[in-house]
């Protein structure tokens, strides 16, 4: 479903590819094209100093943008054709390992993260939902974009990114478990990537 371009991204291959596939272009009334470029430039700032081989020693988050390895198995690009571990002709997964060092690969699942959605919503979709959502109830307290929303929505999951805005609203504590940044944080950095040349 969705725009021909996305569709035809997705059904190519890309465990092979050296170069990164064309970028996928989708603009929406409401997203200012400037907007979704910076969303993936912000995000792979943040979370990986724009490092495609990175691993997370402590989770499943692989790669520039720390996608979490086991939302991604599902997708059809995860897979190839190939020998197994017994020489026999099979479909395979594509290894943790394998994931990190292929940048083409994290590019279209990002782009499809962002425009399509792996497991649910779209990234932008939930940057907008959730700015409708909480805008009003935050009034005065609302100082987000909807990237920014998108990109804690990356972060944080959309459930926690709500939680987060409730404590906002109702000036309750909020804390996001593990070694992560706080919100502030992770806008923060986001925001410089976002500026960065």
């Amino acid at each position: 479903s969705g725009d021909p371009d996305l569709r035809e991204n997705r059904d190519r291959r890309v465990t092979d590819m050296e170069t990164p596939p064309p970028a996928v272009r989708v603009i929406r009334n409401d997203q200012p094209a400037g907007e979704q470029s910076d969303l993936k430039k912000g995000i792979g700032w943040v979370e990986s100093n724009n490092n495609y081989a990175a691993q997370n020693p402590t989770s499943s988050a692989t790669g520039k943008y720390q996608q979490m390895y086991p939302s991604l198995v599902n997708e059809p690009e995860m897979t190839y054709e190939g020998p197994n571990h017994l020489g026999q002709e099979s479909s395979n997964l594509v290894s943790r390992d394998s994931l990190a060092n292929n940048p083409a690969l994290q590019e279209l699942l990002m782009d499809r993260s962002v425009h399509e959605g792996i497991g649910g919503r779209s990234l932008i979709r939930h940057g907008r939902e959730l700015t409708q959502e909480y805008k009003q109830q935050l009034g005065d307290k609302w100082n987000f974009r909807e990237d920014e929303v998108a990109a804690l929505s990356h972060f944080m999951g959309r459930d926690r990114t709500r939680q987060y805005f409730a404590s906002i609203r109702d000036n309750t504590p909020f804390s996001i478990p593990g070694t992560n940044h706080t919100a502030e944080m992770y806008l923060k950095k986001y925001n410089e990537g976002i500026n960065r040349d």
